[in-house]
């Protein structure tokens, strides 16, 4: 178990989602000190993020929390955020309509060089996002047919090939799995609150709770907090733990 950690995620609303929790279930999971910190352009693929940087561009908001309370920095660029503490680990993920097409990873090239040359000791991670639920109304759905199954499948094959091939990663944050695996659960497809980003109970918990057991090694089953305006997640506390446990024993299936 760490005691301490600061992480970055250099991302999009997908990674806001992902963070929203984060800092007290990390807290709930026995870590002491604990710095979070999300640069994030709603929708922002990883080419953007590489012009950004060309760009020297102060277009993101920075979040950062090292309380339990995100705060933000309007008009931050990159390097802003990579240089505002020593990061022990820095997240970057694709934009959710990019995710299961291949040919749109290769830009994160130049993004893994930057935080390497910036940050050279942090553990670089992917945050592997989810599908959309079936009947989702966002315009890029198209590209997947309007099939959860095939999007989610898309995304496995693009981070198979496009990550996992990548030495610069440490590893993987699997959520796409996590969802997946839930939806399968008597919660059934409802972990979007618009059918893509997610809810803001099951959705963004189990998310979280991924991060921290990658991360930092918090045992799922050791984690009792909830949100206060969530306690009617308890019931399902359970069937939450066993879908991040199976997704990160078996992050592919």
């Amino acid at each position: 178990m760490k005691k301490s950690i600061k992480i970055l995620a250099i991302g999009n609303s997908f990674s806001i989602d992902a963070m929203e929790y984060l800092w007290h279930i990390l807290r709930a999971g026995g870590v002491e000190e604990i710095v979070l910190g999300d640069l994030f352009i709603g929708g922002c693929p990883v080419s953007l993020h590489a012009q950004n940087i060309k760009d020297d561009a102060h277009t993101y908001i920075y979040l950062k929390n090292t309380d339990g309370v995100w705060r933000e920095t309007p008009e931050a660029s990159l390097t802003d955020g990579l240089l505002d503490e020593d990061w022990d680990i820095v997240t970057l993920q694709q934009a959710s309509h990019d995710s299961g097409l291949p040919e749109t990873y290769a830009p994160q090239d130049e993004v893994l060089d930057y935080i390497k040359a910036n940050r050279p000791h942090a553990r670089i991670y992917w945050h592997m996002t989810w599908a959309y639920q079936g009947d989702s109304t966002h315009p890029a759905f198209p590209r997947y047919g309007c099939d959860q199954t095939a999007m989610y499948q898309a995304i496995l094959t693009a981070v198979q090939t496009e990550v996992l091939t990548r030495p610069a990663y440490a590893g993987i944050l699997p959520v796409g799995t996590v969802i997946q695996n839930l939806r399968a659960t008597p919660l059934g497809d409802t972990l979007t609150r618009d059918g893509f980003h997610l809810s803001l109970d099951f959705g963004r918990y189990a998310a979280a709770l991924t991060w921290a057991s990658v991360l930092c090694d918090v045992d799922p089953d050791a984690v009792d907090w909830l949100p206060s305006e969530c306690t009617h997640m308890k019931e399902h506390l359970s069937e939450i733990r066993n879908a991040v446990k199976c997704a990160i024993s078996k992050p592919f299936c």
